[in-house]
């Protein structure tokens, strides 16, 4: 059963994993966290603060060309797959490999060559 955390909660283990001397995952084994989860949490609040540890409330829609540009730097490994998420504020990596199987790479290239670069830019 996934267990999950209130804002509230998140931005709490936060503040005081800033005021100790643990490393992260003594921290979180203490605390009955997921060292990632409290990795990814830490990461949220650098890149968008509080409005980024919030759950959505519903679900997220993505344009084409941006799930398009993403699927295109996962193939190519221009950047590794958090920085991917990051960069187009994916909210998981199981949505970007959905993204890959949707759109194979002989799709991608059957589409107007300037709609593809354009993608890229």
């Amino acid at each position: 059963m996934k267990i999950t955390y209130s804002t509230t909660t998140k931005l709490r283990l936060l503040s005081q994993f800033q005021n100790v001397n643990e490393s992260l995952k003594v921290f979180a084994d203490y605390h009955n966290v997921g060292a990632g989860s409290l990795k990814r949490w830490i990461q949220q609040y650098l890149t968008g603060g509080l409005a980024n540890l919030e759950r959505p409330v519903h679900n997220r829609r993505y344009p084409k060309k941006l799930k398009l540009r993403a699927v295109g730097d996962y193939r190519n490994h221009r950047l590794p797959n958090k920085e991917i998420l990051l960069k187009y504020d994916i909210r998981g990596l199981s949505q970007l490999r959905d993204w890959v199987i949707w759109f194979p790479v002989n799709k991608i290239d059957n589409l107007n060559r300037d709609f593809f670069v354009l993608c890229h830019d």
